[in-house]
């Protein structure tokens, strides 16, 4: 990752206390790792597999439609099973995966300045708290908040449960994340958000929908 990203970056939460950080494709580097595991999918189901291109293109929330986009089909297959093998193969891989380069430097680099931090993620609970702990990131984190299933539902409930339990006000906080998901979740809560173009939806998306968009 370039200096430039990291200064555009803190130039975007000047006079923000609190950043909640979105985890896959933010923080965790795992879009190859998905497209992989959704590929294996695909292929069970002898459907189009996708690239990394089309995959940012057309990946989003709720995972459900994103799965009948491709082609699944819950009227024949239970899309709790679906979600259970993709997280459980995603799971088994996690740990040959990266942070995104510099960003375990940016994280510590905000918990010494006396920033506050959070994750807010659609990942369920136990798997996130898994991926934090191997990473090495508790001690730079207030709170981690993942959803209580496998779905990847919203994150907006876990999101105003989340700011109940800080003391900081709503133009204090900031949410950063790489999906409009993410914007939609900063929109409910009344809270700013800065998009990154590294990770699952493509910098044209998030343009199209938002004007603070890192490259």
């Amino acid at each position: 990752m370039e200096t430039r990203f990291v200064d555009e970056l803190h130039s975007a939460i000047v006079g923000k206390k609190h950043i909640i950080w979105d985890w896959n494709g933010t923080l965790l580097d795992d879009v190859s790792h998905a497209i992989g595991v959704m590929n294996g999918l695909l292929s069970e189901r002898r459907l189009p597999h996708l690239t990394r291109e089309r995959y940012r293109q057309v990946f989003n929330f709720p995972v459900r439609g994103f799965c009948e986009t491709l082609g699944f089909d819950f009227e024949k297959e239970s899309f709790d099973q679906v979600c259970h093998k993709f997280v459980d193969q995603f799971m088994e891989g996690f740990r040959e995966l990266p942070l995104v380069p510099e960003m375990k430097a940016v994280l510590f680099q905000l918990h010494t300045d006396g920033l506050s931090q959070s994750v807010l993620s659609a990942t369920d609970q136990p798997n996130l708290d898994a991926m934090i702990h191997h990473f090495e990131l508790k001690s730079v984190f207030s709170h981690v908040f993942g959803i209580d299933n496998k779905h990847a539902v919203s994150k907006v409930e876990r999101g105003h449960e989340l700011i109940r339990n800080t003391k900081f006000a709503l133009s204090e906080t900031v949410i950063i994340g790489d999906t409009l998901h993410d914007l939609e979740v900063a929109n409910a809560l009344g809270i700013d958000a800065v998009l990154i173009s590294h990770g699952h939806q493509c910098q044209t998306r998030l343009r199209s929908h938002h004007s603070v968009v890192i490259v």
